[in-house]
C-alpha cells in the first residue's frame, strides 16, 4: 500500500450518468424491487421476535422512555430496532411502510456509492444486482431488525464513499493532503453516526470498529497525497462509531454491570457450536431450542444469568470437541454463510444459492479491480470480517443476508464494471459468464447430491427416552424384515411403524432415531408421521437426497407432537428407488442435548 492510491478505481467510467442510464439503471430496478416487496409486505403474520420482543419494547419506549433503558428487558436486544419501531408508532403496518421507504432509499444509496467507486456501469449493475435476487427483497420487507440495519449500512457505505473522494484542490508537493472540505467533514460525521447506529441495531460490526481505526491509520501513514487524507477520514469515521458504541457499552456497564450492546452472544455461540446439528438453527431439524437444559425454567436465554451460563457451556463445548471435527464444522458453516444451506433452499435453479454464487464470483473480481481504491478495502474488509464472525455462531440465512448481501452487491457491481473496462472484454465477459454458470451448476449439484443433512450423534452421546420393543415394530415394502437382515425395497415406498401400547414421553427437543448400519441405493425423502387412534395426525418431511452408508435417520419430533389422547403411532414412510438396500438395528426416541452433556463440566452442577 505504499504506492499512491488513485482517487477512483482503475475501472471507473468517467462518462456522465445521463437520464437514460438513470432510468434503466435505477428507476426501473426501483419499480421492480418495490413490486417484489408487495408480496412480503402483504403478509399478516408477525415474526416471533418482533411480536414478543421488538414491538412490546417499542411500545414501552413510547409509554415511558425514561425508564425503559434501566429495565432489564432493554438489554435483551440491541436498541436500534426498538427505537426504529417506536419511531413508527410500534404499529406493524407503519413499520412495514417505513421498511419499504428505507429499503428503496438503501437501494438508491448503493447505486450512488457504486457510481462513485466505479462509474455508471457499476451503478447500473448495483441497481439490478440489488433488485433481482430475492434475498434483499425479503430482508427489506420483513417486520424485523434487518431492514433498518441494511439501511444504516447503506448510509455508512455511501457517506464513506463521499468522504473518501478527493477535493478538487491538488495535493501539496510535500505529499500532504489538502484540508477536508465542509462536505467531506459532514460525510465523515454522517458515516460515523450511521455505522454506530448500525452496530447498535445489530452488534456484528462491534469488533470491526477498532480494527478498522488502526488499519486505516496505518494505511494513512503509508500513503501520500489525496489517498492519505481519504484514509484518515475513513479512520475517523470508524473512530466516531467506536466512541459512540463504547459510550453505550459503558452506560450498560453502569446500569447492569456488564459492558455490552445486548445479551444473546451466549445463545448464539452455544447453538452455533452444537455438533449434533452442525451449528444450525434447531428448527431446521424439527427441534426446538434446548436452552432450558442450561438456564432452567426461570431465567430466559437473554437474561444476564442465562447468557452467562450458555456462554460457559459453549466455551466448554469448544474446548472438548476434537479440533479436526470443529474445523470440519466451521468449513461447512462457512460454505453455508457464503452460499446458504440445503436445509432451507428451494429446488429452483435460480434460487438464493445461485444468486449468491453470482454475487460472490463478481465480488471477487470487483475486489481485485478495486484493490487500489480505499473503498475497495473498506467493503472487501467488512465482507471478510462478517464472514469470519458469522462462522462460529448460530447459522440462520437471515443473519448472512443482512450482514453480507449489500456488501456483495457493491463489490459485484465493481466486478461488472471491471469486466466491462477490460481491453479484451469480448473475451473477458464470456469467460466470466461461463464461470458464473459453472458455479451455479456446481451449487445445484451440491444441493442435490451432497451428504444428507441430518442430526448426528457421533460427538454427543444421546440419552434414550424410549426404545421400541421388537414386537411393536412393523415394516412393509421390503423383501424381508430390515430389522433382522438387509432387505431391498420392492417398490418406490416402504414404511416402518412403531405402535407402542403406551405412548412414549416426548417433548420439543426429542428426536426419533432409526439406526441404519447398512444402506445402498438412493432415497429422496422420508415422511415422519405421528397418528392417534382417533385419526388425528401430524407429519414432517425429511429430505434424504445424498443419504450415505453410515448415516442414521434422526429427526426432531417438535412439529409432529400430538396433544394427549390415547395411544399414538410413529410411522416413517420412505420414498426411494426400487431395490434400495436397508438394514435397521434400533428405533426409539432420544435426546442429544449438548446442554445436558456439558452442563456438569461447565457449571459444576
Amino acid at each position: 500500500m505504499s504506492r499512491p492510491f488513485p482517487a477512483r478505481a482503475p475501472h471507473h467510467d468517467s462518462a456522465p450518468l445521463t437520464a437514460t442510464w438513470m432510468f434503466w439503471g435505477l428507476v426501473v430496478p426501483l419499480i421492480f424491487y418495490a413490486a417484489r416487496m408487495v408480496d412480503v409486505l402483504a403478509r399478516t403474520d408477525i415474526p416471533f421476535d418482533s411480536l414478543h420482543t421488538y414491538l412490546p419494547l417499542a411500545r414501552q419506549l413510547l409509554e415511558d422512555s425514561s425508564r425503559l433503558f434501566d429495565h432489564p428487558d432493554s438489554y435483551k436486544v440491541a436498541p436500534g430496532a426498538v427505537v426504529y419501531m417506536a419511531l413508527a408508532g410500534a404499529n406493524p403496518v407503519a413499520v412495514k411502510t417505513a421498511n419499504l421507504a428505507i429499503s428503496l432509499t438503501a437501494m438508491v444509496l448503493t447505486f450512488d456509492a457504486a457510481r462513485r467507486m466505479g462509474g455508471r456501469v457499476a451503478a447500473v449493475a448495483a441497481g439490478w444486482l440489488y433488485a433481482l435476487p430475492h434475498m434483499l427483497v425479503e430482508a427489506g420487507a420483513t417486520l424485523m431488525g434487518e431492514s433498518p440495519f441494511i439501511f444504516l449500512v447503506a448510509v455508512w457505505l455511501w457517506a464513506t464513499g463521499c468522504a473518501a473522494q478527493p477535493r478538487a484542490v491538488p495535493a501539496a508537493a510535500s505529499g500532504r493532503a489538502p484540508r477536508p472540505s465542509a462536505a467531506q467533514v459532514g460525510a465523515v460525521v454522517l458515516a460515523g453516526l450511521a455505522l454506530a447506529s448500525a452496530t447498535l441495531t445489530r452488534a456484528t460490526y462491534m469488533y470491526w470498529l477498532p480494527f478498522a481505526v488502526v488499519a486505516f491509520l496505518v494505511a494513512a501513514w503509508r500513503l501520500r497525497g489525496d489517498a492519505r487524507g481519504a484514509a484518515v477520514r475513513i479512520a475517523v469515521i470508524h473512530l466516531i462509531a467506536t466512541l459512540l458504541v463504547g459510550a453505550y457499552m459503558v452506560r450498560q456497564n453502569e446500569a447492569f454491570g456488564r459492558p455490552m450492546v445486548a445479551t444473546g452472544s451466549g445463545a448464539a455461540l452455544y447453538f452455533g457450536s452444537n455438533p449434533v446439528l452442525s451449528g444450525y438453527e434447531p428448527p431446521f431439524f424439527g427441534l426446538a431450542h434446548d436452552e432450558s437444559t442450561i438456564v432452567g425454567g426461570t431465567a430466559g436465554h437473554l437474561s444476564m444469568e442465562g447468557d452467562r451460563r450458555l456462554m460457559e457451556v459453549a466455551k466448554t463445548m469448544l474446548r472438548e470437541l476434537p479440533t479436526g471435527e470443529l474445523m470440519k464444522m466451521y468449513v461447512r458453516k462457512l460454505g453455508a454463510v457464503l452460499f446458504f444451506s440445503r436445509a432451507h433452499l428451494d429446488w429452483h435453479v435460480m434460487n438464493d444459492r445461485a444468486w449468491r454464487v453470482v454475487l460472490v464470483l463478481l465480488a471477487v473480481l470487483g475486489f481485485w479491480g478495486s484493490r487500489r481504491h480505499l473503498m475497495g478495502w473498506v467493503v472487501g474488509g467488512a465482507a471478510a470480517y462478517q464472514c469470519a464472525v458469522h462462522v462460529p455462531v448460530l447459522y440462520n440465512p437471515r443473519y448472512s443476508i443482512s450482514a453480507l448481501d449489500i456488501l456483495f452487491v457493491l463489490l459485484a457491481a465493481q466486478g461488472v464494471a471491471w469486466l466491462w473496462s477490460r481491453p479484451r472484454r469480448r473475451v473477458a465477459v464470456p469467460c466470466a459468464f461461463a464461470a458464473v454458470l459453472a458455479g451455479i451448476a456446481i451449487g445445484a449439484y451440491h444441493q442435490r447430491h451432497s451428504r444428507a443433512l441430518l442430526p448426528d450423534f457421533a460427538l454427543i452421546p444421546p440419552r434414550a427416552v424410549a426404545i421400541a420393543d421388537g414386537n411393536d415394530l412393523h415394516t412393509a415394502g421390503w423383501d424381508g424384515d430390515p430389522f433382522r437382515a438387509p432387505a431391498r425395497m420392492v417398490g418406490g415406498t416402504a414404511t416402518v411403524e412403531w405402535a407402542p401400547a403406551e405412548p412414549p414421553p416426548q417433548d420439543m427437543i426429542t428426536l426419533v432415531h432409526l439406526g441404519m448400519p447398512r444402506f445402498e441405493g438412493r432415497c429422496n425423502r422420508v415422511w415422519l408421521f405421528q397418528r392417534r387412534a382417533d385419526g388425528a395426525e401430524r407429519s414432517a418431511l425429511i429430505r434424504l437426497a445424498g443419504l450415505r452408508q453410515g448415516q442414521d435417520i434422526n429427526w426432531g419430533m417438535h412439529h409432529v407432537i400430538l396433544p394427549e389422547g390415547g395411544a399414538r403411532r410413529i410411522l416413517l414412510r420412505f420414498e426411494c428407488d426400487p431395490g434400495t438396500l436397508m438394514q435397521f438395528d434400533v428405533m426409539g426416541l432420544y435426546q442429544a442435548s449438548p446442554g445436558r452433556h456439558f452442563r456438569q463440566q461447565a457449571l459444576g452442577e
